[in-house]
């Protein structure tokens, strides 16, 4: 990862011609210069100059950025801002270090998987007992967001599956959402992967995929954690390593980032040729259905995996492949506003933002909505509550298991 005053010249292609306040999510509820890319970037370039201090209210105009890279996709010199921003902030936790409740989650929460599960343990602990209800109004709508936590996870879970054996293998990286909130998506993936005569490798030492330490300029741990999943693959030797997440896809991703000009950088960039997204290596291995089934689906593209992977067609072709009527709703690309925890830190803007996507999705008169990360998954579901609306969101896997398996794991109909 190259240190913020590295780019210069990035930062100076900026013509401020205003393409990003087109599509910036945070631009359309703030309507002020620095909550848009072209304003972060006059910051940046204040500063390096010389003329601004890093002061907090440059860090709250830096952290008020989403990191969807609608910004970059529109930018006619194609400005970089995603990774500009993500350098800003680590040369501001170098500087200034991390505010006191972001150093808690990243140095202590998110490097150690057992950590995380903890601190959701515990929540289900408050919601059982009741002791949630007793939260200040602002924390306990911020606490609401985290819909009901499954009992197990699927680590949990894991223990009593026999998984399928096979010459032909796939690893699979177990994210930490998935794994504490949403364990059926994982199970439903394995099933699909299995009838495909797969077996699939799941490493019991995968850590966080270090997102969040990324996102936040914590590059030490983001690489600790790297190397730690680096490692946890390469006794596997797999060829291929899935997710069903999109924002750990794409972190996983840019691992050659991270060690760029280290000697880890070769083992890296070897780790980063096998990562693929779920959606994308199924798409071509299930068959056409031709009859579609009453239940309307509609899909929103998760920032990580469309602008970030590049993948759009292929959760559409695994939605097909399971025979709903599938509606495309309008700004199917445009960010749920969800961000990682910027729901929890921005709540009422992400609120404003949430609000767009569900209207959107409402129009579709669809009954189920499908996305591919559990980030955008807990938003939406989210959003969906505070409509009162009746809408399901699955994962573009879960909604491919409903229609191929029967109970007890019997096909449907043949996958080739």
């Amino acid at each position: 990862m190259k240190p913020l005053h590295e780019f210069t010249e990035e930062l100076y292609r900026c013509i401020r011609c205003g393409s990003c306040t087109a599509v910036c999510p945070i631009f359309s509820v703030e309507k002020r210069e620095m909550s848009v890319a072209r304003g972060r970037l006059r910051l940046v370039r204040e500063h390096l100059a010389g003329n601004l201090d890093l002061t907090p209210k440059m860090r709250d105009y830096l952290d008020l950025c989403l990191g969807c890279r609608a910004c970059v996709v529109s930018c006619p010199p194609q400005v970089p801002t995603d990774k500009i921003i993500r350098a800003a902030r680590a040369h501001f936790a170098i500087k200034k270090g991390q505010p006191l409740v972001r150093h808690i989650l990243l140095k202590n929460v998110l490097v150690k998987p057992k950590h995380f599960t903890l601190v959701l343990d515990s929540l289900k602990l408050a919601r059982r007992t009741g002791v949630n209800r007793l939260l200040p109004k602002t924390l306990k709508t911020k606490e609401d967001i985290l819909p009901q936590l499954p009992k197990n996870t699927f680590r949990e879970l894991l223990k009593g599956i026999e998984l399928k054996k096979s010459d032909k293998k796939v690893g699979f990286f177990l994210s930490c959402m998935d794994n504490n909130v949403y364990p059926q998506v994982l199970r439903a993936a394995i099933n699909i992967l299995e009838k495909l005569d797969y077996e699939v490798v799941i490493p019991t030492k995968v850590v966080c995929c270090g997102a969040a330490h990324d996102n936040y300029g914590d590059v030490e741990n983001a690489r600790k954690l790297a190397w730690q999943n680096i490692e946890a693959f390469s006794a596997t030797g797999v060829d291929v390593i899935l997710t069903d997440c999109a924002t750990c896809g794409s972190t996983m991703q840019s691992y050659g980032e991270l060690f760029q000009g280290k000697s880890e950088e070769a083992e890296a960039l070897s780790f980063v040729s096998k990562v693929m997204d779920i959606n994308q290596f199924l798409s071509d291995k299930l068959p056409s259905v031709s009859e579609c089934a009453e239940t309307t689906v509609t899909y929103h593209d998760p920032c990580h995996l469309v602008r970030y992977q590049n993948v759009r067609e292929a959760p559409r072709k695994v939605l097909e492949s399971a025979g709903v009527n599938f509606k495309e709703m309008a700004e199917a690309d445009r960010c749920c506003g969800g961000g990682g925890t910027f729901n929890i830190f921005h709540y009422d803007i992400s609120m404003k933002i949430l609000d767009r996507k569900i209207e959107n999705v409402k129009q579709t008169g669809a009954s189920v909505l499908a996305t591919s990360c559990p980030a955008c998954r807990i938003q939406l579901e989210h959003g969906i509550k505070r409509h009162g609306l009746t809408i399901e969101v699955l994962h573009p896997i879960e909604v491919l298991e409903k229609s191929y398996l029967k109970e007890g794991g019997v096909p449907k109909i043949e996958i080739r």
